[in-house]
């Protein structure tokens, strides 16, 4: 139905947001996230700038899930059967979705981890760098490399496979904390996290120990060789 005035498209708009957030668990946790990271952002006092950033970000995080809602509206109009392309437009349009929300998080990471870093007794800069670079850049180091020998070894799911890259990931972070010169209780505890993430790993059964071993070493390793880089 066409919009006869200005005021009934903005109806119309409205609908659409409301279906989403109704029908679409995601969607309610991007709302809930934003209104948290907005709340976040107001303690830490970002500048208008930054909040500008902010908002565009989250934007395109609800614009891109309620693209993703459409299009499965519309192929759920076209076809209730099972089909490959069908399954090929709903994830792609899925992954159009994770990759916002990943950037989304890279662009929250940045914002906030200074502030909360400068914030923590014992946590420092690393030499002229930002904390936040020289935390993100290992992550994403070690989330590469993760990907790269899953598929070199034939596997092509997020969980399970050599090696586990939750593992290394959790003693990546914890290990570039112990280097960002946090006090001896604030690294244990990290590190302790990071071992809890090893077992639930093991007692879901979705990794076993040499795919949990590996993971913690490639986390350790390239962060500590990515740090003595920068440094």
């Amino acid at each position: 139905m066409r919009a006869r005035t200005l005021l009934e498209s903005f109806n119309y708009a409205l609908a659409g947001f409301f279906y989403a957030i109704k029908t679409q668990r995601n969607m309610r946790i991007h709302c809930l996230m934003a209104v948290l990271v907005f709340l976040f952002g107001y303690v830490l006092h970002l500048s208008p700038v930054e909040l500008a950033v902010l908002v565009l970000t989250v934007g395109l995080v609800i614009m891109a899930e309620m693209i993703n809602t459409a299009l499965e509206v519309v192929v759920d109009l076209i076809t209730r059967e099972y089909h490959p392309l069908a399954k090929t437009a709903k994830n792609v349009a899925a992954g159009s979705v994770l990759v916002t929300a990943l950037v989304a998080v890279v662009i929250g990471f940045l914002l906030f981890f200074d502030k909360i870093a400068y914030r923590l007794e014992g946590v420092s800069a690393v030499r002229t760098n930002s904390s936040s670079l020289v935390v993100l850049i290992p992550i994403v180091v070690i989330i590469a490399s993760v990907v790269i020998l899953k598929m070199l070894s034939g596997y092509y799911h997020v969980q399970g496979g050599m090696p586990s890259g939750h593992v290394a990931v959790a003693f990546g972070l914890a290990t570039s904390i112990h280097r960002l010169g946090a006090g001896g209780p604030i690294t244990l505890i990290a590190f302790i996290l990071a071992s809890l993430v090893a077992q639930s790993r093991l007692e879901a059964r979705i990794h076993r120990w040499p795919e949990v071993v590996a993971g913690g070493l490639i986390g350790i390793s390239i962060t500590v060789l990515i740090f003595q880089l920068l440094a």
